[in-house]
Order: structure tokens, then sequence, then C-alpha cells
């Protein structure tokens, strides 16, 4: 093997190795930003699951009026929610707000970079107003007839 032939080798091999040593590197930024992600999509989670025992919680001990409506379920739930979430890890932030509906609170919980997950709450779903709030009606005695195509 001459000297040019041991240079060619020599720069191919350093090239290869050099684009080897890149690809390493990117793949291991990619695994780290990939498991930062999962522990701020983790603390997300574990933010909204502490939402609803909360309002359970402070609905038994003193449930708004079932009358007064679901805005006004809404906004108690708010105040709830503000007063009795567990702090927030650092890198997120939270904002509690009133839908554009008025009877549901928006839950907004943002890590820092673009990861944002919005959950919103109704009062019915806790038996805070609505149907689940309203007297039962009295049961009738008529069959009910539904429509079908079936014959047997």
């Amino acid at each position: 093997m001459n000297l040019a032939e041991v240079i060619v080798a020599a720069t191919l091999l350093l090239s290869a190795s050099s684009g080897a040593a890149q690809m390493g590197a990117a793949s291991a930024a990619a695994l780290q930003r990939s498991r930062v992600q999962a522990a701020a999509v983790e603390q997300i989670e574990a933010q909204f699951l502490a939402s609803a025992p909360l309002i359970a919680a402070a609905a038994a001990q003193h449930a708004p009026d079932p009358g007064a409506g679901c805005a006004a379920a809404a906004q108690w739930m708010q105040q709830q929610l503000q007063g009795g979430l567990p702090p927030l890890p650092a890198g997120l932030q939270r904002q509690l707000s009133i839908a554009a509906s008025g009877e549901q609170v928006q839950l907004l919980i943002a890590a820092s970079g673009s990861l944002r997950r919005t959950r919103l709450l109704h009062p019915a779903a806790f038996g805070l107003c609505g149907l689940a709030a309203a007297p039962a009606r009295a049961e009738s005695d008529e069959p009910i007839e539904e429509a079908s195509d079936a014959t047997l």
C-alpha cells in the first residue's frame, strides 16, 4: 500500500467516525428531550387528576345551591380550584378561567416549550347543576314503545 492509499483510507475512516459521533449525539439529545417532555406530561396529568377529587370533596362539605344554575356552580368550582390545587412544579404554568359558555371551568396547564393541555370541567359532571341536581321525575306506568325494524 502506498502513501496516497493510506491517506485516502484514513480520511474515509475519520469522516465516517465523525458522522457516527454526530448521529450518536443527535440521538442522545432527542432521547433527553423525549424524557423531559414525558416528565412534563406526567406532571400535567397529576395536576388534572388532582382537580376532580378536590371538587368532589369540597362539594361534599359545602356544595353550591343547585338551583342557582350551572354558571354559578362554575364560579364556585373555579374558586375551589384556585385555592385547593397543589402547587405547580417548576416549569409549569396554570390558568383557570370560565369558558366562553359561562358554564364550564377551563383548566389550562402549560409546560415550558410548546406543551399545553386544556381540560373543561362542567359542574353537571359533579352533580352541582343540571339534570344530576334536578329532582327525579315520577316514573310512569305506561310502556315504552320504540320504533324498530327488527321482527321476532
